[in-house]
Order: C-alpha cells, then structure tokens, then sequence
C-alpha cells in the first residue's frame, strides 16, 4: 500500500464523500480525495511552525497584552519615560497654545493667541502701525524714512493716507476741500506746547502759528529793553509805560510807528542756538 503524495498547501474546505459517490482508490481516486486535502493543510501549517504548542504560546500572549496595564520595560517617547501605567504631555504637546508649531508657521496666518504691540493688538493678520498716526519725530537725514511723510505742507490724497486723515484731518488745510487735506508745515519752526487752557500762550488755537516776540533793541546805547512778559517800551524814552502785547495782526503797524528814525534795527528778534533736521509726520 502507497503513501499519499502530500503538497505543502492550505486548501480551502474539504470535499464531503456523499453516497452516490463509487467507490474508487488509487492516487487521483475519490476515496483519497478529502485525505489528500487535510494532509496538504497538516504539511502546510507544519512548513510555517504554526504547530499547536507555538499556537496556544501565541494566544496566551493575546490574553495577556489584552489585561496588561503596563509595559514589563519602560520606554520613553519624545523624552519622557512612559511604561503604559499613566497618560503622559509631551513637551509641546497637548497642550493648546502650546504645540510645535515649527511644520506649519510657513503656511500660519494667523496667531493663536492676538498679542499687543505698543498697546495696539496683532494676530498676524494685518500690518499695523505700532506709532500711532499723526505722531511727529525728526531724522538725522534728508529723506523721509517708509511709513512717513515730510511735513512740510504738502497736499495729499484723504484715501491714501486714510489713517492719518482720521487723526489729524484739515486742521492744516482742507486740500482742495474734498480728496485731499494738507499735512503740517514745521520747516523752519521751533514747536511750542499747545496752551491748551492754561493761559500762559493766550489765544492760541491747536496747531496754530505765531510769529517771533521782538525785542526793543537801541543800537546807540546798546541797551535792551525787555521785561519777563515780553512787553517792551520806547528805548528813547525811559519815562514811557510799558507797552502792552499786541495782536499778532499787528506787530508790522507796531513796527513802523516805534522805529525811530535813523534806527531800523531798533526792533529785533530773539532766537537761540539751535540745528535743522528733518520733521516727519506718520502716515
């Protein structure tokens, strides 16, 4: 009696002999059929060691990675220590506000958390203006640095220079009253703290000019007559009153009426030291 000839296969389901089946032997006969195909599933799990001691090994493995609460030896990830006991933060992690965020600042356009600069809030959205507009500073240069304008009067478009319209609008001049406004001209002039009700700079309105004070001035003797208030008197008569502060309107009348004869330089103005550089206005 042969051997069957067994092939290293899993078949997939076993033929059922049933009783209209003749009885046949031999190698291909119909007896041998189902015998064939459970001893080509023995070999074929044979040739893949899945034996029964190595199956039951594995399946108290699954029992047991199914109930354990902790790994037999501890691993870290990302730096710290976990072993399956407890949940862990990663640095970085976890936490909202406070991911890596070192992959995706590229495409970021916006930030998580708005921030304030000079008091006036960003999130990245925008540019903003951290001086605010209208804000005047000087340079050591002749130009005007990006985000300023020189003021020195020029006229400029209300749309292109929304922001600085909104602050400081035709309080120097409307432009040509409906596209345009004037900015401030300080080419030449020293800057005075507005009054603003203290009544020290009487008369004065915000953003107004004023000529220099003269000084009674006699070239003759070399004496100036100048008192704290800045009134002055006529140098050629001590005994006259102190004259009074007159409107601006008037200095030119006063000057032609006290300028003795023979004297222009009789009346002069005062200024002290000082340097020129370049007065800009933010936009």
């Amino acid at each position: 009696m042969a051997n069957l000839k067994e092939t290293s296969f899993w078949e997939e389901g076993i033929y059922q002999w049933e009783t209209s089946d003749p009885v046949l032997g031999g190698e291909n006969g119909i007896d041998n059929v189902p015998t064939r195909q459970l001893a080509n599933r023995t070999k074929w799990l044979k040739d893949n060691k899945l034996d029964k001691s190595a199956t039951a090994a594995n399946a108290e493995l699954a029992k047991r990675a199914n109930t354990a609460d902790r790994l037999s030896a501890a691993r870290k990830v990302g730096g710290v220590a976990f072993d399956g006991s407890t949940d862990i933060d990663l640095p970085g992690v976890n936490k909202p506000g406070n991911q890596n965020t070192s992959g995706n600042a590229g495409s970021a356009f916006k930030l998580y958390n708005p921030r304030k600069i000079n008091g006036v809030p960003f999130d990245g959205t925008q540019d903003i203006n951290a001086t605010p507009a209208g804000a005047v500073m000087y340079f050591a240069m002749d130009a005007a640095p990006v985000g300023w304008l020189k003021a020195n009067g020029a006229v400029v478009s209300r749309t292109l220079y929304a922001n600085l319209f909104a602050a400081i609008g035709t309080r120097f001049g409307a432009g040509d009253g409906k596209t345009t406004f004037n900015l401030p001209d300080l080419r030449g002039e020293f800057l005075r703290g507005w009054d603003d009700g203290r009544s020290v700079d009487f008369g004065r309105d915000f953003g107004g000019w004023q000529i220099g004070t003269p000084i009674c001035h006699d070239d003759t003797s070399g004496i100036e007559h100048f008192n704290p208030v800045g009134m002055c008197r006529d140098a050629n008569n001590f005994g006259d009153p102190w004259i009074g502060r007159l409107p601006e309107a008037y200095w030119s009348t006063f000057y032609e009426k006290r300028i003795p004869a023979g004297n222009p330089d009789f009346f002069t103005m005062t200024r002290p030291r000082n340097i020129a550089l370049l007065a800009c206005i933010k936009i």
